[in-house]
């Protein structure tokens, strides 16, 4: 075929009625005419005399991203519509020009490419059509994905060993082959947006942030009753936002449609975050044990969602957390045909619905270094251990007192387990929380309404729903207000006790932040300049983190020299500081980075850099 007949011209008429197979463009999209019917007369304006004759017209769509989308509009009125008339080919064609025979042979391989990989599982296109640097290894989610009916699969490799590259060239693959039309990512909030931005740049896919915000934006713009998750193709959520009431009350109408599937693909990033929990108990000798696994209501969330889901992909470099009970309900979620909660795990069942590479075994190839792990030891005062024996006098003496009751075991358990996380966090956050459940078990306030989340983690109730701000342990207060027996004297002694030493540390460091300013001053100053290491600080709760930001100001370290990565910082300022972070010393004056959860994977990838985490999981010795 000459070059003058590569693309065939169009015309585009307004007015008319398209007819069945037509071409037509409406809402930015394209469109083929399924159906037109006669719906009769009908007056543009209340002030137009004129009758019209109106036609309703079913539209098939054939853009890639919404393809086999059905939508039905009445043309007469519907607003930037167009039909597209075929011409064929140019009346100009020269047929003595022929194109070059390697472009026509180059022609010919792509279609016949495109033909093969559509049924032959062996042949893929992903890899080649995404902009990333795809390792070899990185093939094999692909290639399970393929060979099974449904892509169930746990993506279970190292951190750094790109897992995200892995799930997308599974939807990528699914989109081109026609299998997969829709796809809902749930992730930390941290990483929305960091998502959205990978599966951009690597895949060319466009996905839509579903948030309030959204929604705000969708109802504008389609209406009140408009959807988003049946609105978008591809999107992306917070695990934290999903369990709320909007995004509930949104998927329960979209699961209302009538399909067995809801949604063609389902990726769970950080998949470990929707596992159940398994509450700690304390027995008779006073050692710690796990007991039953308990669903909150992210992992409900998730697993609905999961039902409605024809392929899912859980992506997590620590899908075990040593519980059987746990982790069979997480590969429950994933597969429920090859397993069953709190059931004995199928080795070959597992090594099927598993991928799982450490680094250590990709060592030579990638040439990837070792991870050393030391550890700060310290020495706690005296006045540090006095509090740890009378916390733990007094949870013995609630778990006998709801022993005796014989009610309100589950409170108990996750409020004493509240209590030593935050004890193990720093004094300051014990203190608040310490202040919270006497008042929830002292003055009757309600959780969930009454106190004042500014103070408690520094955030609002939309930051909470928004999923700035992560702390479902709280939930556990609201449990023991109405589940637990009342405290004693000597209860409330202690805890005030134990309230007004964690307050003493306010403005001041604990034996652990004094061991870890003594390891700053030794290993990233010298003689009181700052050299190039670099250190990442990671703590749970955000009541430490500004805790130990007020006390690194007290000691002189300098504003430019810090970056706070918490619940509350926008995603945009997140992806800053990150990309700050990670520039070479010379380009960048920061050296410490104080963060949350929320700042994701994109702190833990960093090789070259001393990784902390500012929270015990033993008492001191």
């Amino acid at each position: 075929m000459g070059d003058s007949a590569t693309d065939a011209t169009t015309t585009t008429v307004l007015d008319s009625v398209p007819e069945v197979g037509q071409l037509v463009t409406v809402r930015g999209a394209k469109w083929a005419v399924a159906d037109v019917q006669q719906q009769g007369l009908s007056r543009s304006s209340a002030d137009d005399s004129t009758a019209q004759l109106q036609h309703a017209v079913t539209l098939q769509c054939v853009d890639e991203d919404r393809l086999g989308h059905e939508l039905r509009v009445v043309w007469e009125i519907e607003p930037g519509r167009s039909a597209h008339t075929h011409r064929g080919l140019p009346e100009q064609v020269d047929p003595d020009r022929f194109d070059d025979p390697n472009r026509l042979a180059a022609c010919i391989d792509a279609l016949r490419w495109g033909a093969i990989t559509s049924a032959d599982d062996g042949t893929v296109q992903a890899p080649f059509r995404s902009g990333a640097n795809v390792e070899p290894y990185q093939l094999t989610p692909l290639k399970r994905a393929l060979a099974s009916p449904r892509a169930n699969l746990l993506l279970a490799d190292d951190v750094g060993l790109g897992k995200t590259i892995e799930a997308g060239l599974v939807i990528q693959e699914l989109l081109l082959r026609h299998r997969a039309r829709t796809v809902v990512v749930v992730c930390p909030a941290g990483l929305v947006f960091k998502w959205q931005d990978e599966m951009q740049e690597k895949f060319g896919l466009d996905f839509t942030v579903v948030n309030s915000d959204t929604m705000k934006d969708v109802r504008r713009s389609h209406g009140v009753h408009a959807n988003p998750f049946t609105l978008f193709p591809r999107i992306i959520v917070s695990m934290a936002w999903l369990p709320g009431q909007r995004a509930q009350r949104q998927l329960r109408d979209a699961f209302g449609s009538g399909t067995r599937f809801a949604f063609d693909i389902l990726v769970v990033d950080e998949a470990h975050h929707v596992a159940p929990s398994s509450p700690v108990r304390t027995n008779n000798v006073g050692l710690e044990r796990r007991g039953y696994a308990v669903d909150s209501l992210r992992t409900r969330a998730v697993r609905e969602l999961a039902e409605r889901s024809e392929h899912r992909l859980f992506l997590s470099a620590t899908p075990h957390n040593g519980y059987t009970e746990s982790f069979t309900a997480l590969l429950e979620m994933i597969d429920p045909q090859r397993f069953v909660r709190g059931n004995k795990i199928d080795p070959v069942a597992l090594d099927e619905v598993a991928v799982r590479r450490l680094k250590r075994d990709l060592k030579e190839a990638k040439g990837f270094l070792d991870r050393k792990v030391d550890s700060l030891r310290y020495t706690p005062d005296p006045a540090e251990c006095d509090a740890y024996d009378r916390l733990i006098a007094f949870t013995e003496r609630r778990d006998k007192a709801v022993s005796a009751s014989g009610t309100g075991r589950a409170a108990k358990d996750m409020a004493t387990l509240l209590l030593k996380k935050r004890f193990f966090s720093s004094p300051v956050a014990f203190a608040q929380t310490v202040d919270v459940y006497l008042d929830t078990r002292t003055k009757g306030l309600d959780v969930a309404f009454d106190l004042d989340y500014d103070e408690i983690l520094g955030a609002d109730a939309e930051d909470l729903e928004e999923g700035k701000v992560d702390q479902p342990e709280l939930e556990a207060l609201r449990d023991a207000k109405s589940s637990l027996p009342d405290l004693t004297d000597e209860d409330i002694a202690d805890l005030e006790w134990l309230s007004e030493w964690g307050h003493g540390f306010e403005g001041q460091p604990d034996s652990r932040l004094a061991a870890l300013l003594v390891y700053i001053e030794g290993e990233l100053r010298s003689h009181g300049d700052w050299n190039n290491e670099r250190l990442v600080i990671f703590t749970e709760y955000v009541d430490t983190l500004r805790w130990i930001r007020d006390i690194f100001r007290q000691q002189g370290y300098e504003d430019e020299r810090i970056d706070v990565i918490e619940g509350g910082t926008d995603s945009q300022t997140r992806e800053l500081i990150r990309l700050r972070f990670n520039e070479s010393p010379a380009k960048t004056s920061i050296r410490i980075l104080l963060a949350t959860d929320a700042a994701g994977e994109g702190m833990r990838n960093c090789q070259d850099l001393w990784i902390g985490v500012f929270q015990a999981t033993s008492v001191p010795v």
